[in-house]
């Protein structure tokens, strides 16, 4: 008995709430919360800039109109939404032009952040609600952010400027346009998808180059070790070993700059891998974390005790050189038919053999390429070990590298780190083999 009048006391409470919190007040308290998050910003900008006009009051309201006749509209009709964002976009017209009257120049941002937070209350009322949430946070995102794009635009050269035009032409013009149809023997050719993966990996590597440049860059050996091995922990390997033969003193420092840009690869390439075949991250986690963990932890023996600054800036070129772009792309389609042809002819030993001969060059292409064939083949311990075994040959490269290009202590100390994780790479894809 005390147990149903819990439940009743308990279902009664619920319906006092929902006849509380109707349809209509809830909707009114997100859209005030929502002129209050855009409203906040643009107060807090208006005590720099005496000539800011709306603040922490006028965004809430204009959120509730846009509600209000938003919620309206289903009762009247819909001219009323029209009307109404007409007229608003007629008033905040008017009253921009008597501010420039009083001010040679001023600013249209605060207009349109009314604007749009009209349309949000709208939203609202259409039960948009995460939407709208979403929307606000990212307009209230660009508006905080004045100060740092204009300092960001300043330091772009005209390359970089030159470079993002390019990436856009391919993502937003060109991309779009590419038949997504299978041409080729086997139909291994699919321009779109080809298209698709290059600016995938174009993307990644702006965002790694723009983190290297603003954040990494004089930033210290292992920070900017890091952000470099988002782009290629093969680039930072070579400046890095050169440098390490003109300061051979600094050999210890560069040689953990080489391998924490190594240990980076690896979780890169689970992302990338996790992007075309969410299902194959599990079987890499383990070999990749513990390869991962083999080189963060030598890295960091290696610089804990050391307080020279040795030159850290990394000049990684141009953020999107076309002819790589190009280039990858070419790589990408030689190691398709390279897989399928090997896994078809040779069996599981040519999916290896590929992957000895990619990772000599490209870690990426084979990447993709192996998460793809797992979701046709459903071999995904397979392919999980072609991914490990391209990395391992990767690493090998690089070890190369640092003995030609490097001093002979930084070639020791990154040949037994290393040497080290090829070992383990290669008991670990025996063991995986075996049980499996």
């Amino acid at each position: 008995g005390s147990n149903n009048k819990g439940n009743q006391k308990i279902m009664q409470a619920h319906q006092n709430i929902n006849e509380l919190l109707s349809p209509y007040i809830l909707g009114v308290l997100l859209s005030t919360g929502i002129g209050l998050i855009l409203g906040l910003e643009r107060e807090y900008d208006k005590l720099k800039d005496e000539q800011g006009f709306a603040g922490i009051r006028t965004f809430p309201i204009v959120t509730v109109i846009g509600f209000m006749l938003g919620s309206l509209n289903e009762i009247y009709t819909p001219w009323l939404v029209i009307i109404g964002l007409a007229a608003i976009i007629l008033f905040f017209g008017i009253s921009h032009l008597s501010i420039v009257q009083k001010h040679s120049m001023t600013g249209i941002t605060t207009n349109l952040a009314l604007i749009t937070t009209f349309i949000l209350g709208i939203m609202v009322s259409a039960h948009l609600y995460k939407e709208a949430i979403a929307t606000a946070v990212i307009v209230v995102t660009l508006l905080s952010l004045r100060t740092t794009f204009r300092s960001f635009i300043k330091n772009i050269t005209p390359a970089e400027l030159f470079a993002f035009i390019k990436f856009s032409i391919i993502a937003l013009l060109i991309l779009p346009f590419l038949p997504d149809k299978d041409y080729g023997p086997e139909g291994l050719l699919n321009p779109f998808e080809i298209g698709a993966i290059i600016v995938i990996v174009s993307f990644l590597n702006f965002i790694g180059y723009f983190l290297v440049k603003y954040v990494g860059s004089k930033k210290g050996i292992l920070l900017t070790a890091v952000l470099g091995g988002l782009i290629s922990s093969t680039a930072v390997t070579w400046i890095y070993a050169s440098r390490s033969k003109e300061s051979p003193e600094l050999s210890k420092k560069y040689a953990s700059g080489i391998i924490i840009a190594s240990a980076i690869m690896f979780p890169r390439l689970a992302v990338l891998a996790y992007i075309f075949n969410s299902a194959i991250l599990e079987y890499l986690a383990i070999p990749f974390g513990l390869l991962t963990l083999v080189c963060l932890a030598a890295s960091l023996l290696l610089i804990r005790k050391d307080t020279d600054q040795p030159n850290t800036d990394i000049n990684l070129g141009n953020p999107l050189n076309m002819w790589n772009a190009i280039g990858f792309g070419g790589i990408y389609v030689a190691i398709l038919f390279a897989v399928f042809y090997g896994n078809k002819f040779f069996g599981e030993s040519g999916l290896y053999y590929s992957a000895l001969i990619a990772g000599l060059a490209d870690t990426d292409a084979i990447t993709i390429s192996m998460a793809k064939f797992a979701l046709l083949e459903d071999k995904l311990i397979l392919a999980a070990n072609v991914i490990v075994t391209a990395t391992l040959s990767n690493m090998a490269v690089k070890l190369g590298i640092v003995f030609l290009k490097g001093s002979k202590k930084t070639g020791n100390l990154v040949g037994y780190s290393f040497g080290s994780v090829v070992l383990l790479g290669i008991l670990y894809i025996s063991l995986n083999a075996w049980i499996n």
